[in-house]
């Protein structure tokens, strides 16, 4: 977990950004494809105005200990550098063990992944100009998170999200890119996944329970979402606003292969899409069981197995958006 070696600080022209920012980490994804374009373009722009650390990722699931680490070096913002999946693993180093805390970092994003499914929701674009003016505003926003429980598993352990968590479909569609080794290939390879897992995915029987509404049946999809987008911009919770305290719910029941496909223009622009198997509702509190075994992911990363209980946050970051 070495840092990357463009860790040398550049200290900020005096009064450079609004907020009194002076230490900033970035938890760059070591793999992605938007490398060159990070440190070409982006950082030396960054490092005009701040005290820049970065910090790359050397295996899968080094994003949590890095920014657990920035969070215990008193950073005042740490950026999570990469596609939705970093997001979620620097959104757990900065919670687990503080999710009371009231001193955390502020949360940024420079969207460099393949998906970018939460940066679509906020409209954060990897432009360092625009990355440049957020900065130097420094207007921070509070924004909502989702806490999952694992209710069944000795000692409840939890994890964090920030965007969507869901069951269904989308825990196996994910399987399926890491076991072909295309987790972070173009928005084509998620779709392709997609359309294969219609193809040998077998529904399952999932039971919603909520404060305000229940639901059990054969299900295709049951998306959480605390953003409107998941699966490479296909926007399954059009109604999410990460800011309200409120999370978007959408159960998809046996939805065909053909239909899925006809429903493809709305479900992409993020607006409803009306069909009779296809429902929304919205909550802060839900509970998902199972009949049988079933994985639930969360901002594209697999984080175990139902049943859970998820939670609403509401404002619990702090974010640069």
């Amino acid at each position: 977990m070495a840092d990357a070696s463009h860790d040398t600080p550049h200290l900020p022209p005096q009064g450079g950004i609004k907020g009194g920012v002076k230490r900033v980490a970035i938890i760059l994804n070591g793999i992605s494809l938007k490398k060159k374009l990070f440190y070409t373009k982006i950082l030396p722009a960054l490092q005009q105005l701040a005290n820049v650390h970065v910090h790359e990722t050397r295996t899968r699931h080094d994003a949590i200990t890095l920014a657990s680490k920035a969070v215990e070096k008193r950073y005042d913002l740490i950026y999570a550098a990469g596609g939705d999946g970093t997001l979620n693993q620097v959104v757990n180093g900065m919670l687990v063990g503080n999710e009371n805390s009231s001193k955390l970092p502020v949360l940024g994003l420079i969207p460099l992944g393949s998906g970018n499914d939460f940066a679509r929701t906020v409209n954060i674009k990897p432009e360092s100009s625009l990355i440049i003016d957020a900065l130097t505003e420094f207007k921070p926003k509070p924004v909502d998170v989702g806490r999952i429980t694992f209710t069944s598993e000795a000692g409840t352990p939890v994890s964090y999200f920030i965007n969507i968590a869901d069951v269904g479909m989308g825990p196996q569609v994910v399987k399926r890119l890491l076991d072909s080794g295309r987790a972070f290939g173009t928005p084509l390879t998620y779709y392709a996944a997609i359309l294969q897992t219609f193809a040998t995915y077998r529904l399952q029987t999932i039971t919603v329970k909520t404060p305000q509404w229940n639901w059990q049946g054969k299900a295709r999809v049951v998306a959480v979402g605390n953003g409107r987008f998941f699966g490479s911009g296909i926007g399954i919770t059009p109604d999410a606003i990460p800011d309200d305290g409120q999370f978007s719910c959408c159960i998809g029941g046996g939805v065909s292969a053909f239909d899925f496909l006809k429903l493809q223009g709305k479900m992409r622009s993020g607006r409803r899409v009306a069909h009779p198997r296809v429902y929304y509702n919205q909550t802060q509190l839900v509970e998902l069981t199972s009949d049988t075994p079933c994985m639930i992911e969360a901002d594209g990363e697999l984080v175990g197995n139902l049943p859970v209980k998820i939670e609403m946050l509401p404002g619990r970051l702090n974010l640069l958006w």
